[in-house]
């Protein structure tokens, strides 16, 4: 029932988040009034030099009917479309500060209740928008429901499987292999409605999922619900058929340790805030070198993701390449780190760089050369797409071990949010485009290459390190009185 749960929500996660690779793809113009033309400069020159021309309605070529397709938002008003996904995307930020606090607080399940039901309403109502206007307003809202699922449904799975079935579950069921399955069913779908109407049945059959399921041990008891703990425990227990007569007797002697515990930490507990986070010069480089790593990483993979109708071949092929490429380098990689202890984080980080640098550097002297389109592109983007899915998991894994257990949460919580930052402007990148086919992907080049410096200058290895409990003494801290008066 929780890896049930764990696909809906991934899938949910991944089709809400990627819906505008779709429904916000640029059409191709191949006439006019009867005219053949390839492309919008020739759709201006023959408006411009035909009268009679001046109002034809462009004759466009698409794979799939998105937002630009059926409200006639094509060349230049094709871009009022894509700057609604930055309007979305912060949608999808407010919404993962929002129910990040909201779980923490409220309940893991709860989150997910409301934030997969919001989605479905929203979702849903999207699908009858008459204008962009409305289209943008419903998918925003949408979009903090979004920001709920991905902030929660990753916490409450592990929380609810054993602690030796994690990483295999994680690689398995995790937005990769939802990439190979969200072009299809966007193919089946045809157009925009009808996938927003899908992304509310899924969000819904979610919500199901997440229902039939019980509330985290775990949060319980560290909120102090023992006996709500006790509850929960005894539901599971008897839906996998293992309750019996010693059970409840067992789970007493448990939860009384787990309160115990729970009671020392709460007595010894401080409050932090992000300012720990930069409160040594070592912790405040590292913590910038991520913060800004990860909005690199974020920026070149949304901005490749959202122009890829411009791509040779097909739109849902190269998008399920592109999930089926970084499901199986996830697993390679899964392998390589369980089995050799010399492959650790730092390593994966270089190779993925340096692939991605090597794919960016090879498409942007392809088209500096004057060459247009062709599968060399397409095979460039899947793999800088592919290699930079390594950089997501692997400068995750390095943030949890090399910050102190004290800021932990908080310091996965600041990279989470500002990787949302570099998402928010990539649909602009490719309006450089207009100058040049090649300078998008020259920023693109110099974003990969600066976070790979950064990386390797300010960095440790991380792997296998033991795990720091507590921040550095506070006479080592840069700001002593603000430190000092938070943790009093």
């Amino acid at each position: 029932m929780v890896l049930m749960m764990a696909e809906f929500t991934a899938f949910t996660a991944t089709a809400s988040s990627k819906v505008m690779v779709f429904a916000g793809a640029n059409p191709s113009v191949i006439g006019c009034g009867g005219v053949p033309i390839k492309g919008c400069h020739e759709l201006a020159a023959l408006k411009e030099n035909i009268t009679e021309l001046a109002n034809c309605v462009p004759e466009l070529k698409y794979q799939f009917k998105s937002v630009q397709v059926e409200f006639n938002y094509v060349c230049e008003d094709a871009k009022k479309v894509k700057n609604t996904i930055t309007i979305q995307t912060l949608g999808v930020l407010i919404g993962a500060a929002i129910f990040g606090q909201f779980s923490d607080t409220y309940g893991r399940r709860k989150a997910l209740l409301i934030s997969t039901l919001g989605n479905a309403i929203f979702n849903f109502i999207s699908a009858s928008s008459h204008n962009l206007v409305f289209f943008a307003l419903w998918r925003t809202m949408a979009g903090v429901f979004t920001g709920g699922v991905t902030v929660v449904q990753m916490v409450f799975m592990v929380e609810n499987i054993p602690r030796n079935h994690r990483m295999w579950i994680q690689n398995s069921i995790t937005w990769s292999p939802n990439l190979i399955l969200f072009p299809f069913v966007a193919w089946l779908c045809e157009d925009w409605r009808t996938m927003s109407k899908v992304i509310a049945a899924a969000s819904m059959a979610t919500f199901a999922a997440v229902y039939i399921l019980q509330e985290s041990p775990r949060w319980l008891i560290q909120k102090g619900r023992v006996e709500d703990a006790r509850r929960a425990l005894v539901k599971i227990r008897k839906t996998d058929k293992l309750y019996d007569e010693t059970t409840e007797k067992q789970l007493d002697e448990i939860l009384r340790i787990e309160m115990e515990k729970h009671v020392k930490k709460s007595k010894k507990a401080k409050k932090y805030t992000f300012i720990h986070l930069f409160c040594t010069w070592k912790m405040m480089v590292q913590s910038l070198t991520f913060i800004t790593g990860i909005m690199c990483t974020t920026f070149i993979v949304y901005s490749l993701m959202y122009n890829m109708e411009k791509l040779s071949g097909s739109l849902y092929w190269n998008l399920a390449i592109m999930g089926a490429a970084r499901w199986i380098i996830n697993i390679l990689v899964s392998l390589a780190d369980y089995y050799l202890p010399w492959f650790g984080r730092k390593l994966i980080n270089h190779i993925a760089m340096i692939c991605t640098i090597l794919a960016l550097f090879v498409m942007a002297a392809y088209l500096f050369l004057g060459y247009v389109g062709g599968q060399l592109m397409s095979i460039g983007t899947v793999a800088a797409v592919a290699m930079c899915s390594q950089l997501f998991i692997a400068k995750y894994m390095m943030v949890n071990e090399l910050y102190p257990t004290a800021v932990r949460n908080l310091a996965v919580s600041a990279v989470s949010t500002m990787s949302r930052i570099g998402s928010m402007f990539s649909p602009q990148l490719f309006y450089l485009s207009e100058y040049s086919e090649w300078i998008p992907y020259v920023v693109l080049f110099a974003c990969q290459f600066y976070d790979w410096i950064i990386m390797w200058c300010f960095l440790p290895e991380t792997k296998g390190v033991v795990l720091e409990n507590h921040l550095p003494p506070k006479h080592k801290r840069i700001f002593k009185n603000r430190t000092e008066t938070v943790d009093n």
